[in-house]
Formats: C-alpha cells, structure tokens, sequence
C-alpha cells in the first residue's frame, strides 16, 4: 500500500497515518508513505514494516501535536505522579 501525505495538513496527515498503523498491527506487510512538504512539493517516501510500527507511532503523534496546535489547542502532556492524595 502506498500513501502520499501532505505535510502542511497536519490534522489530514495524522488522520492518514493513523490508517497505515492500523494497517501495520493488523500484519499487512510494508507500507509506503510519500511526504510533500513546502511550497516546491519537494517529496520523501518512508517505508514502514510490521517489525518497527512504534517509529511509525511517533510520527503520528508528531503531526497530532502539530495539529492541535493549529487549532490553537495546547499540547497533550502526560506526568506521573507519585504519593497519593492524604
């Protein structure tokens, strides 16, 4: 399967990859991803195989930050805490 995603559209691009992750746990083999990016349309392919879908996850959440940055939402932040409350 191939896929060509398009940079200056992080929401889209994060919707897209998140397919091809499904697609990767689900055991269907390499994906291919062509990037564009910037106003020359300059291209980047990347191959995703089913042994490395964590590299793949990280991308996608990348573009989700980028995303919910557009919508002017701040990023999602995660702590651990440790005690409990007394």
């Amino acid at each position: 399967m191939a896929l060509t995603v398009d940079e200056n559209d992080p929401c889209a691009a994060a919707a897209a990859l998140r397919q091809v992750y499904y697609g990767l746990i689900a055991g269907q083999g390499a994906m291919i991803v062509t990037f564009k990016a910037g106003q020359s349309g300059v291209e980047r392919s990347v191959t995703f195989h089913k042994a490395d879908p964590a590299r793949l996850l990280t991308v996608i959440r990348g573009f989700e930050e980028k995303c919910a940055a557009s919508q002017g939402m701040s990023p999602r932040r995660r702590a651990i805490a440790t005690g409990g409350v007394r």
